[in-house]
This record gives C-alpha cells, sequence and structure tokens, in this order.
C-alpha cells in the first residue's frame, strides 16, 4: 500500500484533550501506536458482548448529562 493509500483510509476524530493524554500514555508507555491501540480497543469491544454494553450504558450516560 502506498503512503497516499494508508493516508487516505485515515480519518480524523474529535477526542476530549484528558481522553486523548490518557491514550497517548498508555500507548507511549507500552511503545505501541496511538492508531494501532484505538484500532485494537475497537475491536476488542466489538467482540465481547459485555464490553459492548458496558460502552453503550456509559455513553448514553454522559449524552444524557452533555445535553
Amino acid at each position: 500500500m502506498s503512503a497516499d493509500n494508508a493516508k487516505a483510509e485515515k480519518k480524523k476524530v474529535a477526542l476530549t484533550q484528558e481522553t486523548y493524554d490518557l491514550l497517548k500514555t498508555y500507548s507511549r508507555l507500552n511503545g505501541l501506536k496511538l492508531r494501532l491501540v484505538i484500532d485494537s480497543m475497537v475491536e476488542i469491544v466489538l467482540q465481547d458482548e459485555a464490553l459492548s454494553k458496558q460502552v453503550f450504558d456509559m455513553t448514553q450516560t454522559r449524552q444524557h448529562s452533555d445535553t
């Protein structure tokens, strides 16, 4: 895959500064690329129904408190 193709496949996602800092620190302490950490977390959550439900429930709670 060329560099142009790899760049075209990436998308920007808005994160709170706190979330970004936590993910960045985690990835750096473990010598991992942040993009790959996020990709892995998403795959794991989508494969695990209990984790997926926890994410859904927490997101709904935060979303309702945001409005």
